[in-house]
């Protein structure tokens, strides 16, 4: 694991852990008593990215695609084809496909190069 993908993740579950008025937090705080903190940790990031991105229940958030190339190989029509194309801006631009608010970590991404 990277370590952008680690700093990804600790921010996914303090977003989470550390907000108790949270919708999951009860959920995420059990889960991390029982679970691999990886496995929590991956969980909390798909959740902040449906939220963050307004994601509908069969839209799959960029955390769950492994090959976005192929995804987007096959087409507009793969229900995955949006989620894809949001990874692949995200990797272009350094950034984890664990970040739970995408579109955000993106644009800072870009101001970070911009100062350079």
């Amino acid at each position: 694991m990277s370590e952008a993908d680690q700093d990804a993740l600790e921010l996914a579950l303090s977003r989470i852990l550390g907000n108790p008025e949270h919708p999951q937090h009860a959920q995420v705080h059990d889960k991390v008593q029982s679970e691999p903190w990886a496995d929590v940790a991956q969980f909390a990031a798909s959740s902040e990215q449906i939220d963050t991105l307004n994601l509908k229940p069969w839209q799959s958030p960029p955390s769950h695609i492994d090959d976005p190339d192929a995804v987007v190989a096959v087409g507009t029509s793969h229900p995955d084809y949006k989620a894809a194309k949001l990874l692949q801006r995200m990797q272009a631009h350094g950034v984890s496909k664990y970040a739970p608010d995408p579109v955000l970590a993106i644009e800072k991404a870009k101001l970070g190069r911009a100062r350079r």
